[in-house]
């Protein structure tokens, strides 16, 4: 598959909309040293990155739930956004 990074950011948008609740910055990008994208979430001087392999990103485009992404932002969220105000819009 010949994805190209906005489609991606675009699609995991869509299909997380609390990524854009919360206010997180969502940048993706490809690193040919690990062979895959690697979606990072900022929020601040928060951080944190995951990886998304070819099927994740593939799963994705189909609809499916981007399995590791959605723990990951879950993760991310439930770290730095519940419970007070820095990630509410």
């Amino acid at each position: 598959m010949a994805a190209k990074a906005a489609d991606i950011a675009n699609q995991l948008h869509e299909m997380y909309p609390e990524i854009k609740q919360y206010g997180v910055d969502l940048h993706i990008d490809f690193n040919p040293e690990k062979n895959a994208w690697i979606a990072t979430f900022k929020k601040g001087e928060h951080e944190l990155w995951t990886h998304l392999e070819d099927q994740d990103v593939e799963n994705c485009f189909q609809g499916k739930e981007c399995y590791h992404f959605g723990i990951q932002l879950g993760q991310f969220i439930r770290n730095y956004c519940e419970g007070g105000e820095s990630c509410r819009l």
